[in-house]
């Protein structure tokens, strides 16, 4: 019998092969006798084939989240933090195999220059990709502990442009991209729901557009005649198949078989350079083009103090998510502390 004691380790480790695939770990047990009892009973599942699920690597379980996530608005993301984790981890380690501990070093080294948000959401990910395989009936061994490998993130409400800002910030952004920017303001979609924007998918006349959310749903969002406004006044892109899209972009230079001058798709590459200039020019800090959307859901809250009217016009899926507004009704909640203090003040 192949059990063993690691030294320093209380419990009993087994180690055996069948048919070219290796099993191993810990059998839980202090005796001998108990491990090796546990370890029989391994080796009875491992050679009955009707109760095993089929091995899949790290890069087979990458692929076959593909199939499922590259329909979503977030994929070009998705799809790095997928490259990364097979390259990290190793295309043909098998998930059946990647321990607690290996997942932790990986993330651990995807911490330099990145922050702990931003590793969260490549934890997430693996999530996903790590359920998926199992859904589908792949061997992933034991489900990592994925609550254990977050890393704490300081909650903070979110970064509001300022109104001073905001005009400064539209004096300096580049005639072409402003309108994007401006919509995305606006509205409070998300960059990729803007930017992916065709014709098709617009009906002016009733003042709706079909957008597809984060999660893969498609949704019937309302129009405001701003936004109406600003999606009419589009020029169209000079590219056959850039006229699909709503917001385009002048390219400044010629590259591949992009022409400087004329008009291509926007994408979020296409946005950044000019967006980040604008920032620069107009003093604006620490913000995002994600913050535009944050902007608006706190002054959605502001104006109507409704939290559900902000989830609504959002799209969130849990209303704790919208609660990061709540900070803006602190006004209200003062107010309150204020008439309760006189109500019951002695004269």
């Amino acid at each position: 019998m192949s059990v063993y004691k690691p030294k320093g380790k209380p419990h009993y480790h087994y180690d055996f092969q069948h048919k070219g695939r290796r099993y191993h770990g810990s059998t839980g047990c202090s005796t001998k006798r108990l491990a090796e009892e546990f370890e029989r009973r391994e080796r009875h599942k491992a050679a009955l084939p009707q109760q095993q699920r089929p091995p899949i690597s790290v890069n087979e379980a990458g692929g076959l989240y593909q199939e499922h996530a590259e329909h979503l608005p977030s994929w070009k993301t998705i799809r790095y933090m997928i490259a990364a984790l097979v390259e990290g981890l190793g295309q043909g380690s098998l998930l059946s195999e990647i321990s607690q501990r290996d997942l932790q070093i990986y993330f651990a080294k995807r911490r330099d220059g990145r922050s702990n948000a931003s590793v969260n959401r490549e934890i997430e990910n693996a999530r996903a990709l790590w359920r998926h395989a199992d859904d589908t009936k792949y061997d992933i061994g034991e489900m990592p502990n994925w609550g254990k490998l977050f890393l704490k993130v300081a909650r903070k409400p979110p970064r509001e442009l300022e109104i001073n800002e905001e005009k400064k910030l539209f004096l300096a952004i580049r005639n072409d991209v402003s309108d994007a920017i401006d919509f995305l303001l606006k509205s409070g979609w998300r960059r990729g729901e803007v930017l992916g924007l065709r014709w098709s998918d617009v009906n002016l006349p009733r003042k709706q557009a079909a957008t597809k959310i984060k999660g893969g749903d498609v949704v019937i969002r309302p129009l405001t005649t701003t936004l109406v406004e600003i999606i009419a006044r589009q020029p169209q892109a000079d590219d056959d198949e850039g006229k699909e899209f709503v917001f385009t972009y002048v390219c400044q230079k010629s590259r591949g078989n992009r022409r400087a001058g004329k008009r291509y798709p926007l994408t979020p590459t296409a946005l950044r350079k000019p967006f980040e200039k604008a920032k620069a020019d107009a003093g604006v800090d620490n913000f995002r083009v994600h913050d535009l959307r944050h902007t608006r859901g706190t002054r959605i809250v502001r104006a109507t103090g409704s939290l559900a009217a902000a989830k609504e016009a959002l799209k969130h899926r849990r209303i704790e998510t919208t609660l990061r507004y709540a900070h803006v009704l602190d006004e209200d909640v003062r107010n309150a502390l204020d008439a309760s203090e006189s109500r019951h003040s002695p004269d």
